[in-house]
């Protein structure tokens, strides 16, 4: 029988679930109410705002230009928030070493200095890419809530950064997408191909969803292409950390992405699809602000067990989708020929 999405070859728990230490993680806390009643309405209301700070900074790392000046002021309102004397954000730079990236804040340290300081490295599958540096005034004391809701930060951070650098590797080399660092459509077909043969093989299901940007034509128009491929590198940042690692995410045309979905079944994979359309639309992109998205689904052998038949029929549901009036998620039903 098929496992069902969450089960096969993911690092996280769950159909839906987003894998550990994502952006999204940082979400769910940042909407949670932390307080143990209305005993510590002060404390509550402080654990929101920092947890909305570090939202705002690994929000900002998910910028395609991560802008100094956007990551300068998310560091400042966490360090108000958190109110400490200093924020430090350090990061993986062109030699390979951590080095400063940006700070707020008396945040460096003289000799005799006895204010406490919290250090969280950023890791993304177990490498260290950087460091989160909080400075505490004197005689300050991190709560246990702090300390959990950094270690959530730091997690957060560290897969914004590996996302960001990993595509950033990969954006110049051949079948790879210049704007996003994804596999451009020749290599999602070719990879589409040999999973579809290896689900075959093994009587698994497979699903591919699209994903694109609504009005994307406009918004290339009114802003110029610059910051229309600063935006589908955002987008691209926004739903790697969705997937599992193993699902392939590729950018096809236009505003239009796909995600390959091995061993995923029809029910899981519209919720995976839903659940990527949303993340976009609440993400806040540079210069363009919030923008709506529109997905669509495909499975097989359901829908079709060759590659081109699998394509049409998720082009299909996409198609459909659009002229239900968008920012939804269409299955593809399979045709019956007469």
């Amino acid at each position: 029988m098929p496992r069902e999405r969450g089960r096969a070859r993911a690092p996280r728990s769950g159909a839906a679930g987003p894998r550990p230490g994502s952006a999204s993680d940082l979400k769910r806390v940042r909407s949670s109410d932390p307080a143990r009643g209305a005993a510590q309405p002060t404390a509550a209301l402080e654990r929101r705002r920092a947890s909305r700070s570090l939202w705002q900074a690994c929000e900002t790392l998910l910028s395609a230009s991560a802008d100094p000046r956007e990551l300068g002021r998310a560091l400042e309102t966490l360090r108000v928030a958190f109110g400490c004397d200093g924020v430090a954000l350090h990061a993986r730079g062109p030699t390979g070493t951590i080095e400063p990236w940006c700070a707020r804040g008396r945040w460096q340290t003289r000799p005799g200095d006895l204010r406490g300081c919290v250090s969280m490295p950023l890791l993304s599958n177990g490498e260290r890419l950087g460091t989160l540096d909080l400075l505490g005034r004197p005689g300050q004391h991190w709560t246990p809530a702090q300390l959990g809701l950094i270690r959530t930060a730091s997690g957060a951070l560290g897969a914004a950064l590996g996302a960001r650098f990993e595509l950033e590797r990969l954006r110049h080399q051949p079948g790879r997408d210049p704007a996003t660092g994804l596999p451009d459509d020749r290599a999602f077909t070719a990879r589409l191909t040999e999973e579809l043969s290896r689900a075959r093989r093994h009587g698994l299901p497979i699903a591919v969803a699209y994903v694109e940007l609504d009005h994307f034509a406009a918004l290339r128009e009114r802003y110029g292409p610059e910051v229309a491929d600063g935006a589908l590198a955002e987008a691209s940042l926004v739903l790697k950390l969705a997937l599992r690692d193993s699902d392939i995410l590729a950018r096809l045309s236009a505003g239009r992405f796909a995600a390959l979905l091995p061993e995923t079944q029809s029910t899981p994979a519209v919720r995976c699809a839903d659940r990527l359309r949303r993340r976009l639309e609440d993400h806040r992109f540079a210069r363009v602000g919030r923008v709506s998205a529109t997905a669509a689904v495909a499975t097989s052998p359901r829908d079709g067990l060759e590659t081109v038949e699998l394509l049409e029929a998720v082009g299909r549901a996409l198609a459909v989708a659009r002229k239900s009036g968008r920012r939804r998620v269409s299955a593809s039903a399979p045709l019956h020929l007469q």
